[in-house]
């Protein structure tokens, strides 16, 4: 192999090495397209699960028996209104925040109810930073 032979195959590679470079960049997408993507694989998905969840019936062989008996469930659903939707859930609300004063430090703070415990002289409240230091 001589000069010549070396640097065509250098210029062969490094047309190579761009495509694979392009190539590369093509592929990468920031994070807002990664989401953007994500909510759309996620609502695809939700709407096949919608569409192949409705059963057809009359698609299925069946003897007469088992017709009589579907008709006779049908009926008893429709009695005991199995098929009505149910109501969500509602979401509790978050509770209120009190102001306590910090037993240590005397520094008056809005905290959750949960954090402050009751002994028999009252209401009892430590403060982070009082609760961090030593002593």
């Amino acid at each position: 192999m001589d000069k010549s032979d070396l640097n065509e195959l250098k210029n062969m590679l490094s047309g190579l090495v761009e495509e694979i470079i392009d190539e590369k960049l093509d592929k990468i997408t920031t994070k807002h397209e990664q989401k953007k993507e994500k909510k759309q694989k996620y609502r695809r998905r939700k709407q096949k699960e919608k569409e192949s969840g409705s059963f057809d019936v009359d698609s299925l062989d069946l003897t007469a028996a088992e017709k009589k008996e579907l008709a006779q469930a049908s009926k008893s659903d429709k009695k005991n209104n199995v098929h009505l939707q149910r109501e969500r859930m509602i979401k509790r609300r978050p509770s209120g925040r009190i102001e306590v004063r910090c037993r240590s430090c005397g520094k008056i703070e809005k905290v959750s109810p949960a954090l402050v415990v009751k002994d028999e002289d009252g209401y009892r409240y430590k403060c982070n930073k009082c609760s961090c230091s030593p002593g």
